[in-house]
């Protein structure tokens, strides 16, 4: 007769165990930092410092940006549109954040690209290529 008030006990200590596992679960995700990314353009707040800080050796060339065009159309247009506004999760590359953004962070962007987010990687191309895509963007304010 003394064993059914232990295995009551042992019971609710195994209830309250579980229960105080799961607050503290709830609080621990509560607490964690919004992800700073808006969008499909949030690869660009995850550019390192230097990358800012990188100028674009074509800036303002139109031969570059005619250039730049030309590879945006073989590589960029099929996601992101003919006229850059964004297909389906595709970055609008007329909007403010791209705009706005230093050459050097769109240059690593495309460098490094956003696999899981469907943004391939261009490291492939030529750093020359991708400064004239980079050109290229920067005109369509």
């Amino acid at each position: 007769m003394i064993l059914r008030p232990l295995r009551r006990h042992k019971a609710l200590s195994c209830m309250l165990a579980v229960g105080a596992f799961c607050l503290i679960a709830v609080f621990a995700v509560a607490a964690r930092k919004p992800k700073k990314e808006v969008g499909p353009a949030g690869q660009l707040s995850r550019a390192p410092g230097w990358a800012g800080s990188l100028r674009n050796p074509y800036q303002g060339q139109a031969e570059a940006a005619a250039a730049g065009k030309k590879l945006f159309e073989h590589h960029c247009a099929a996601c992101h549109g003919p006229d850059g506004r964004g297909m389906e999760r595709a970055a609008n590359l007329h909007s403010t954040l791209i705009q706005d953004a230093p050459p050097g962070a769109l240059f690593w962007a495309l460098r490094n690209g956003r696999i899981r987010k469907g943004m391939p990687s261009w490291s492939g191309l030529p750093d020359q290529q991708i400064w004239q895509i980079v050109t290229y963007v920067k005109t369509l304010k």
